[in-house]
């Protein structure tokens, strides 16, 4: 029988998705493989140490994803609403409109490697830092910029529960469109 070939990029988006839907613990290497439809010694093969080292991975292309489409637009050049308006689209996408969990809350459940959580900590660190520099750019004391970056983010993470929880994403959706005031206005 032929072994299946699997991107990488294909493999990542799947056990993404798997991770968002059943957290750490409720992925095993059964669930990845069925899902790709490779054998549990092709992941081996691809992943060594296992589970946890698709979850870094999976954690990893994560935040690739969150420097290129969040962190490094924030910095770029236009006024600092366009560029928080296009990095509010570009959650929009990533997190389906709102239909999509965050991995970083999902993930940091208990029961994941401490390393698994340290990257996570660090990457919920570089996003309050991203949406601090913006919001200071536009003028707020640094202290000021802190508590709006930190709102924003508990806005955008608390609509995307409300979101899975009652089945509608239009708080999520309310919450982008108000990004670039929750970044800028005192």
């Amino acid at each position: 029988m032929a072994h299946r070939l699997i991107s990488d990029e294909v493999f990542m988006a799947t056990a993404l998705d798997l991770f968002r839907s059943y957290g750490f613990e409720g992925v095993s290497l059964k669930r990845l493989a069925d899902a790709t439809g490779l054998e549990k010694a092709s992941l081996y093969y691809r992943y060594p140490g296992g589970k946890d080292e698709i979850a870094m991975a999976v954690a990893t292309d994560v935040v690739a994803w969150f420097q290129a489409n969040v962190f490094e637009p924030l910095t770029g050049t236009g006024t600092t609403r366009k560029r928080i308006s296009f990095v509010a689209e570009r959650l929009r996408e990533f997190y389906a409109g709102g239909s999509k969990a965050c991995l970083t809350e999902i993930l940091s459940i208990p029961g994941a490697p401490e390393e698994l959580l340290l990257a996570l900590r660090g990457a919920m660190q570089a996003w309050i830092n991203a949406f601090t520099q913006i919001a200071k750019e536009s003028g707020l004391s640094p202290a000021a910029a802190r508590s709006k970056a930190e709102e924003a983010i508990v806005r955008i993470e608390g609509s995307l529960v409300v979101a899975r929880v009652v089945g509608d994403t239009a708080t999520f959706e309310r919450t982008l469109k108000l990004l670039p005031d929750l970044l800028t206005t005192p």
